[in-house]
């Protein structure tokens, strides 16, 4: 299960039906469901599906720049890292998941948006239930991969004002209960953080039980200070893939990173701060509670940093923007 500021990452804008309709298509994208390649208004699930009653499963979100699937291979790597995790059995090996993510996308090829860029979806559930309710009863795996257009002038424009995040009330699980490296598909602690935070007309920042920063509802956060680049470890957070890719160009632009704990004293020193998940690569913050960084938005390494997702994915939100101007 993906929250709506995920499946539709906007910042606090909230794509409009005209809007929605910028992305031209000659249909809506096809689904693969258990096997099948199928029109979206064709798929059934059944009702008594444990995704449905108890979010029972896993789910992964794969950026498709163009045709283009980005760290493919990392998001399955951590797609079957949760399988095992909650020792769910999706009926297919690592490979047999990625040819049919790389199917679907070619049988999809005259109905996706030309340049545009959608979130593939890979949603795994533990099957369906039987009266019995018990988990080792149900199955086998339901598996559902789709593609989400992504409103992209609205990741242009938070990209150039930088998006405005408050703490939450609401603290981040801990992995004592559910292992917060996992992708599981109950994400009511998140979905509460988001409430909590729309009511201040903010994104959230959750801490953990600490008072330490962990992340967003939806993004791994990361602040600078003194030019070295922070953020949490993580055992508070998701294992992000974006994460990992912003490690790997923080080494090769030799800029200084560490994983610490910090608090929201350090936030309101920081010279920048930003926010990364799979599709909005590195997105600057312009405040946090009323503190905004210290530098302009976007700042000097948010900026070097946003240049090398655009060279390493090939998709540039800034450019697109000029181009729809």
């Amino acid at each position: 299960m993906e929250s709506q500021c995920e499946l539709c990452f906007r910042g606090l804008h909230y794509p409009r039906a005209a809007e929605k309709k910028e992305v031209l298509m000659t249909g809506d994208p096809l689904i693969y469901l258990n096997g099948d390649i199928v029109e979206t208004a064709d798929a059934r699930i059944s009702p008594f599906d444990r995704g449905f009653l108890w979010g029972d499963g896993v789910y992964e979100v794969t950026p498709c720049f163009g045709d283009e699937l980005y760290r493919l291979e990392d998001h399955i790597d951590r797609l079957y890292r949760s399988l095992r995790y909650v020792r769910i059995d999706p009926g297919l090996t690592p490979a047999e998941m990625t040819e049919a993510t790389e199917k679907l996308l070619a049988a999809n090829a005259d109905r996706l948006g030309a340049n545009a860029m959608y979130r593939v979806g890979h949603w795994i559930t533990r099957g369906e239930d039987t009266p019995s309710m018990r988990v080792h009863a149900a199955g086998p795996g339901t598996v559902m991969i789709f593609f989400r257009p992504v409103d992209t002038a609205a990741i242009a424009r938070n990209y150039a004002e930088g998006v405005t995040l408050t703490v939450s009330s609401v603290r981040r699980n801990p992995p004592e209960c559910v292992e917060t490296r996992a992708k599981v598909t109950s994400k009511m602690n998140q979905i509460l953080a988001e409430l909590d935070a729309a009511s201040r007309d903010s994104l959230p920042l959750m801490l953990d039980l600490d008072g330490n920063i962990a992340e967003t509802s939806v993004a791994n956060f990361f602040l600078v200070r003194d030019g070295v680049v922070w953020t949490a470890p993580e055992r508070n957070i998701l294992e992000g893939v974006t994460r990992k890719v912003l490690f790997e160009l923080c080494e090769r632009l030799d800029i200084p990173l560490e994983e610490k704990l910090f608090t929201m004293y350090d936030v309101a020193q920081a010279e920048e701060c930003f926010i990364t998940s799979s599709a909005i690569c590195a997105t600057p913050v312009s405040s946090v509670d009323g503190f905004a960084p210290k530098l302009d938005i976007p700042g000097p390494i948010t900026t070097r940093l946003i240049d090398a997702f655009a060279a390493d994915t090939g998709y540039d939100f800034r450019q697109l923007d000029v181009a729809a101007e």
